[in-house]
């Protein structure tokens, strides 16, 4: 009897080392989550291309040059967005327009993806040189390619936001970055 009990414990004192050795492997970088105390500006996001973000790169830049109706836009859908999706996101966004007076009419395209040859081709805007969605401005619009409507959001001053709001953009492929510019 004393001989199976050294065996276990051997066999418990090798699970726990195991334990703490696994624990201890490094973990992938989309799961790493680093936060120091008392700062903000030092939490990391997994982002759709493998690149972190902090949090201060998530924040949008203001672009002098966007016309005031879109940045009132940004600050209507941010605050008609649930935490969570109800699939609407371009009749959320195209609430906000017109209720901001970016746009004249209620657009009347149905899908997301089309989103974008509307808003050029009927209300003014223009297609930004930007591939990148965390470097959109504030009022900006962006289009994305995905599932079967597409996704259409408006950047805001700490993410994005349709008929939800989320720190982190689409992981759908983007279309184009759209915005009406002051004249």
């Amino acid at each position: 009897m004393p001989a199976m009990k050294g065996g276990m414990l051997r066999y418990k004192f090798f699970f726990l080392l195991a334990a703490v050795a696994f624990m201890a492997l490094p973990k992938p970088a989309s799961a790493q989550y680093f936060e120091t105390f008392g700062s903000s500006s030092e939490v990391f996001f997994p982002s759709n291309g493998g690149y972190m973000y902090t949090m201060e790169m998530l924040r949008a830049k203001h672009d002098s040059r966007i016309d005031p109706h879109l940045l009132k836009a940004a600050r209507i859908a941010d605050a008609h967005a649930f935490p969570h999706s109800r699939l609407r996101c371009w009749q959320y966004v195209k609430t906000a327009l017109l209720q901001a007076g970016a746009v004249g009419a209620y657009p009347s395209t149905n899908y997301a993806f089309q989103a974008g040859a509307e808003l050029t081709s009927r209300y003014g805007f223009v297609r930004l040189p930007i591939h990148n969605p965390y470097n959109a401005p504030v009022g900006a619009v962006l289009v994305y390619q995905g599932g079967s409507a597409g996704h259409v959001e408006i950047r805001t001053n700490d993410g994005f936001a349709s008929d939800y709001h989320s720190h982190l953009s689409c992981r759908y492929r983007l279309i184009g970055v759209y915005a009406k510019l002051s004249a």
